[in-house]
């Protein structure tokens, strides 16, 4: 056992003894889901109890793991400093006469210099960008000391891209030779900190014997399991080791059994394993659509989806609107229409994100002068709200939305909602009655605070005409919780998604989430799945990911390095590396959105085909030519995006067209008509939508692709192998993105007997021993099965 202090907290009632235990129940835990983990700080971290507990005032003793000491107790945050003896520890917390237990890792962050080396130059300010400052210069100024200009920073262990900016100059590092492709056409440079190669403990799923659960630890000294937010004694087992599922998990419909191991060097993966009334789930069928691990999400921009009641279609009446940039009149009726016949289904996906449905302007907004035509905008898209709380007319009534919910809970899907917080249009009573509670669009210089997301990022506007909140303001935190508030009480909503939330203090999305839990979780028992949108490094995304505040956000920097590997042919090391960085963030089991595009990006296959080049301005293309059908080889790729997306730990979120490989550049080429004629369709967007939904059909229906460990086991240039396993159900992915076939041998793991496995696009193997012997055609995949 591992030895701990135990430490009082000043607001805290008596100490109980162990004998007193009171056994939880699915109603009666104060942590609500599951805790997630602490990572220390470099020096001394601060633990917002509130994120973990619903009731703070029920606990009654804390107790910190060895080397770590408590700094002071103030208004609910836990501050103390030091570091672990090991890797991985665990605070214990006495609350309501239970004891909760929350993971905490070892701080990863190391100091680091930068220099940057003029050479005959002579520059005024030379500034740092890159991924360990969330890319914003103004927060990284470097120092001259007479020879070079130099900086240093924290950072975590880990592979960084950056530049430095000379004089308002990007230029790459001329001291680094190791660069990458920043997907523009163009490149930044590459920093590695710490040892990145050294081998990770490697944690996984053995096997169920009764209420006794197996697993296999290697490389490591250290085993953490918990069941829920209870620590579980381990025991040593044959090769490897045993927990016992509680008996208390009878009582659960859903619960979980989570588990990490470590060594002096590293931490392992994680492992997460679902139980239905105390048994480990191992047919998907059990699962359900409150199962976000089950999730397949598909993006539908309301206005270009579908018209299902053309009555209420209203174009904003302005001449100078061009009508790529007017309402098309998608709606209610159109989705839901389309959840009855049957097209989700056929194409596999089970959880919609709808674009924002509030009310919007009625008049022309925006300026587009370029190139191409001059336009101004309606607000079809959504996100220029007049209201908070009113559904805009042009998508349908409020009864023709609670139907859309009702059709689409009863066919099995979830539904999410785009919610903006972050700003509203000069129409919004909000600014009308309080034009004090925005941020400043003047800064003190006598700049425009517009579009500066970095620089600026928790004040800038997103145009003049859009105010942005001043969430430092208790009462704006408070009023405008409130109204996404009344979205999840009045509606039987399953989610958020948050419009830019980065550009959003945090104590907003704590107070969101807080609400939620005491205002839905605690009355109906229902929880709701809040992703986030966020451009920036992975540092900041997860500041706003833990219990407390934000379930999950987009990954675009992943996306950022599959539409290297996939659109550019940069190296499939590259993007190994890049999700290996995500596991370490996130976890290997994360809720995170993996998306095959949005409406704020071109579309993956019109720039791997090449219609649009990488380093032009996409939106600039989409206003001044037409943008044709993609060559045969980009649907290729598209599909090996697809497989990428499905087979990776998170949830996949395609964007509506991509099933198929909708052409477009960016907005708003990128927002055309849904298409579901399969007469409108050629023949490869007919293939692409059967391949598609072949993809969903194997996620939805193999445990090792909700719940499973990952593992790499073949990594070059051009072919990539790596499989997930979950007992003894194992997928295998086999991929070839080069323009030639290829033959290769992936060697597997060797604690399965692989006599029984099965291909599911006809690709011929062989198999010798525990080594997959493989022939794949150009820009293509093979998925195999256990």
């Amino acid at each position: 056992m591992l030895k701990s202090r135990i430490i009082s907290v000043l607001v805290l009632a008596t100490i109980i003894s162990s004998c007193d235990k009171v056994v939880i129940t699915p109603d009666s835990s104060q942590i609500v889901g599951l805790g997630s983990p602490v990572t220390l700080g470099f020096d001394r971290t601060e633990l917002v109890l509130e994120d973990y507990f619903m009731d703070i005032s029920s606990i009654e003793k804390i107790i910190l793991p060895e080397g770590l000491q408590q700094e002071e107790m103030k208004k609910g945050i836990l501050v103390f400093s030091g570091t672990l003896s090991k890797p991985l520890g665990v605070i214990k917390v006495i609350a309501n006469n239970h004891e909760y237990a929350l993971l905490v890792k070892r701080s990863e962050k190391e100091k680091i210099e930068l220099t940057f080396d003029p050479g005959s130059k002579e520059y005024d300010k030379v500034q740092l960008k890159g991924e360990m400052n969330s890319w914003n210069p103004t927060s990284t100024e470097l120092e001259y000391d007479g020879d070079v200009w130099k900086t240093s920073m924290l950072v975590n262990k880990g592979i960084y891209q950056y530049l430095f900016v000379a004089d308002g100059k990007e230029v790459l590092d001329p001291d680094n030779s190791e660069k990458v492709s920043n997907g523009m056409g163009g490149y930044n440079s590459l920093l590695t900190v710490g040892k990145t190669d050294t081998p990770k403990p490697v944690l996984r799923t053995g096997w169920v014997e009764k209420d006794e659960i197996h697993l296999r630890l290697t490389n490591a000294s250290q085993l953490v399991v918990f069941w829920q937010n209870e620590q579980l004694e381990v025991d040593s087992a044959q090769n490897g080791y045993m927990v016992s599922i509680p008996e208390e998990a009878s009582a659960f419909e859903r619960s979980y059994i989570r588990a990490w191991g470590a060594n002096d060097q590293a931490i392992s993966n994680d492992v997460l394993i679902p139980l239905s009334d105390g048994k480990v789930v191992m047919d998907p069928s059990v699962l359900n659509r409150f199962d976000y691990q089950t999730w397949n999400m598909y993006f539908v921009l309301i206005d270009r989806f579908k018209d299902g009641n053309p009555a209420n279609t209203r174009k904003v009446n302005d001449p100078d609107i061009h009508p790529k940039a007017n309402y098309y009149g998608g709606d209610f009726a159109g989705i839901t229409q389309t959840i009855e016949s049957g097209y989700f289904e056929k194409i596999g996906v089970n959880t919609l994100w709808l674009s924002p449905i509030t009310q919007n302007p009625e008049t022309a907004y925006g300026l587009w002068d370029k190139g191409g035509p001059v336009t101004k905008f309606s607000g079809y898209h959504g996100y220029w709200p007049i209201s908070s709380t009113k559904t805009d007319d042009r998508f349908g009534t409020e009864e023709e939305f609670r139907e859309l919910l009702e059709v689409a809970h009863d066919h099995g899907m979830s539904v999410i909602l785009d919610y903006v917080a972050n700003h509203v249009h000069e129409e919004h009573p909000v600014y009308k009655q309080h034009p004090d509670w925005v941020t400043d669009l003047y800064l003190p210089d006598g700049r425009l605070n517009t579009e500066l997301w970095e620089e600026q990022r928790l004040t800038t506007w997103f145009d003049t005409f859009m105010p942005t909140l001043d969430f430092s303001k208790p009462e704006v935190i408070d009023a405008m919780t409130d109204t996404a508030l009344f979205w999840v009480k009045e509606y039987d909503l399953d989610g958020f998604r948050h419009d830019a939330t980065k550009h959003i203090q945090l104590e907003f999305w704590r107070t969101l989430t807080r609400k939620i839990r005491e205002q839905v979780t605690k009355e109906t028992g229902k929880q709701i799945y809040q992703v986030g949108e966020t451009y920036g490094s992975r540092e900041l995304i997860s500041s706003y990911i833990n219990s407390g505040m934000l379930d999950a956000q987009f990954d675009f920097n992943m996306y950022d390095a599959a539409l290297n590997a996939f659109g550019q042919n940069t190296s499939f090391r590259a993007l190994r590396d890049q999700l290996n960085e995500s596991f370490n963030y996130y976890g290997y089991h994360n809720l995170m959105g993996y998306i095959s595009g949005n409406h704020d990006k071109p579309r993956f296959i019109t720039l791997t085909s090449g219609e649009v080049s990488w380093n032009e301005d996409a939106k600039l293309a989409g206003w001044t030519r037409e943008i044709g059908n993609p060559q045969e080889f980009a649907y290729d790729k598209l599909n090996m995006l697809h497989a990428w997306n499905m087979t990776i730990p998170g949830i996949p979120v395609t964007y509506y067209g991509d099933e198929f490989g909708m052409p477009g550049a960016n907005d708003p080429d990128n927002r055309r008509w849904m298409v579901f004629d399969d007469n409108k369709l050629d023949a490869f967007e007919l293939r692409n939508r059967s391949i598609f939904s072949k993809l969903t059909e194997l996620r939805n229906t193999n445990m090792p692709l909700l719940y499973g460990d990952f593992e790499f086991h073949l990594v070059e240039d051009e072919v990539l192998a790596y499989s997930r396993a979950y007992f003894n159900k194992q997928v295998v992915i086999v991929m070839n993105k080069s323009g030639k076939e290829v033959h290769t041998q992936v060697p597997l793991r060797d604690d399965f007997d692989y006599t029984s496995l099965e291909s599911h696009f006809g690709y011929e193997f062989v198999l010798d021993g525990t080594t997959l012997q493989i022939t794949l055609p150009a820009n293509s995949f093979e998925i195999l099965t256990l």
